[in-house]
C-alpha cells in the first residue's frame, strides 16, 4: 500500500507541475529550458566524459551511504519496522520519525540522480518524470531483491540491459518485458540476489510448508478408524 500510495503521490506532482500556479518557477509544461552545465573548480562537467566521472562518483557516495546505514542502527530500526511495525513501537522505536528519515534519504538519493539526469539532457519537461519511471524502480527492487544493495545494482543492469536485448522486438517490447517480470515474480519472488534474511524467511517458509500434514481423504480416514 505504501509503495502505491507513492507513485499516486508522484502523479499528483507531476500534474501541479503542469498546472499554471507552478509555471513561474519550473516553466509548466514547457519545463526547463537551456539548462547550465556545472563547474568544478573551473572545470565544465558538461561532456560525456566528465558526466561519466560524475556519475561514477554519486554511484560510489550512494553506495558508500547505503552500505553504511544498512549496518547501523537507523537500518535496524527501518528493518525492524519492514518486519513488524507494532512488535518495533513495542521496542521504543519511534515509526512516524524512522519513515520519516527513510523517505528524506530515499528523496535526496532521487533528487541527486534526478540533478544529474536534467544536466545530461539539458532540458527537461514533466513528462520526463512519468510514472514509468516510478515503475522501474520498484522493478528494479522485484528483479533484483529486497533489502540487498548488491542485487539493487543487478536488478538496475537487468532492467537496463533488457530493453536493449529486446529492441529489435520493437512491436512486442513491452510485452515481452512484462511477461518477463511475470515469470521472474513466479519463479524468484526473492529476486536475482535477496538478502540473507529474505533467503532464509523464504527457505522457512518453504520448509514449513513441506512438513504440514495433509488431511486423509475420506476412504481413508474410515479404514484407520475401522482398524
Amino acid at each position: 500500500y505504501l509503495a502505491i500510495a507513492t507513485l499516486g503521490f508522484g502523479e499528483i506532482i507531476r500534474v501541479l507541475a503542469l498546472s499554471d500556479w507552478l509555471k513561474p518557477l519550473i516553466g509548466g509544461a514547457q519545463g526547463i529550458l537551456q539548462i547550465p552545465k556545472p563547474r568544478f573548480f573551473g572545470i565544465e562537467l558538461g561532456g560525456p566524459q566528465e558526466l561519466y566521472y560524475v556519475i561514477l562518483a554519486a554511484c560510489l557516495l550512494t553506495l558508500f551511504v547505503m552500505i553504511r546505514l544498512n549496518n547501523s542502527r537507523t537500518g535496524r530500526q527501518w528493518m525492524a519496522i519492514r518486519e513488524d511495525e507494532d512488535a518495533a513501537a513495542a521496542m521504543g522505536i519511534d515509526p512516524l520519525r524512522t519513515k520519516v528519515l527513510a523517505f528524506t534519504l530515499s528523496a535526496a538519493t532521487g533528487g541527486l540522480a534526478g540533478g544529474i539526469l536534467a544536466v545530461k539532457l539539458g532540458t527537461i519537461f514533466p513528462t520526463t518524470f512519468n510514472l514509468l519511471v516510478s515503475v522501474n524502480a520498484l522493478s528494479v527492487i522485484i528483479i533484483g531483491g529486497m533489502g540487498s544493495i548488491p542485487g539493487i545494482v543487478v536488478g538496475a543492469l537487468a532492467l537496463v540491459g533488457l530493453p536493449e536485448l529486446l529492441r529489435e522486438f520493437s512491436e512486442f517490447r513491452l510485452l515481452l518485458y512484462g511477461a518477463l517480470l511475470i515469470v521472474m515474480m513466479l519463479t524468484r519472488p526473492e529476486g536475482l540476489w535477496p538478502s540473507a534474511v529474505r533467503r532464509r524467511e523464504l527457505h522457512e517458509e518453504e520448509s514449513l510448508l513441506s512438513k504440514t500434514p495433509t488431511r486423509p481423504s475420506e476412504g481413508e480416514e474410515s479404514v484407520t478408524v475401522g482398524d
